[in-house]
């Protein structure tokens, strides 16, 4: 009854490796190592200054901060987009009552998300404010984080729903790594709190998983949300929905997840 597809789109995300020369000599007097060698009888001493490795050491090493902080920005910055339209092209492509029931799934949980922010009405970094690196400052609570509770739903209900179990591993660590490097992006930023991103990811995390158990169920025990797709959504006869519906699904993402309401604010402020 369940179909399954490799056919994801993973972002792999490159840190840069610098590698430093190590130098092996004599003993070190006054910052110059002594490099003894003999030439017919006599000891030639041979110096160099140990200031131009420490500076060739502190350079490899500003870069490849550098580097990795840039991967951490562009990874955190295009996180949203780049997972929603990932699961739109997924959800295109394979049309079925599973992926279908996972797109609902998904949506109720950012809307889980917003709602959980409006009970607990809990503050934002206070650095965010002074930020000017973020140009449109979020206007709602942060608690608990909408991306890491978003990441880590998609992330646990297509591991567990799509990917067959043979590539669950290596599926799941990839997985892992690209979520750590939003996530880390949004507290280095001062979009939340440590505390603020844990309690995403563990919220995402219980209802995905009670999403898969109760929403989709297994092979020998349909869930009641998937059991009402395949037989209002999709195709009798194909097991699809028709590719005209998937304007609802954009139409939807749009408005919960692409930070809709937070611009309408922003817009009648202004």
């Amino acid at each position: 009854m369940r179909r399954t597809t490799t056919n994801l789109l993973f972002i792999l995300v490159a840190f840069g490796i610098s590698s430093i020369d190590a130098f092996v000599g004599g003993g070190r007097v006054g910052g110059r190592a002594i490099i003894k060698s003999t030439t017919k009888g006599r000891k030639i001493p041979t110096t160099f200054n140990s200031s131009s490795m420490t500076s060739s050491i502190k350079m490899s090493t500003k870069e490849e901060s550098t580097i990795l902080h840039q991967v951490t920005t562009k990874v955190g910055k295009t996180a949203s987009t780049l997972v929603s339209v990932s699961f739109f092209l997924l959800l295109a492509y394979q049309r079925d009552a599973i992926i279908l029931t996972l797109w609902i799934g998904s949506i109720l949980n950012a809307i889980a998300s917003k709602v959980a922010k409006k009970i607990l009405n809990h503050e934002r970094p206070a650095e965010l404010q002074d930020s000017d690196k973020i140009k449109l400052k979020p206007s709602d609570g942060g608690m608990p984080s909408s991306h890491a509770m978003s990441l880590s739903f998609i992330g646990t209900s297509i591991l567990g729903g799509v990917i067959p179990p043979e590539y669950r591993l290596v599926t799941g660590l990839v997985m892992i790594i690209y979520a750590a490097t939003a996530l880390r992006y949004r507290v280095r930023d001062h979009l939340h709190t440590v505390d603020q991103v844990a309690v995403g990811v563990v919220l995402g995390l219980i209802n995905a998983l009670a999403w898969l158990k109760f929403a989709v169920g297994s092979s020998d025990n349909v869930g009641a949300i998937l059991s009402y797709v395949q037989k209002n959504w999709v195709s009798a006869e194909t097991g699809l929905f028709p590719y005209s519906a998937l304007s609802i699904p954009i139409v939807v993402g749009i408005l919960v997840v692409g930070s809709f309401e937070r611009r309408i604010v922003l817009w009648m402020k202004n």
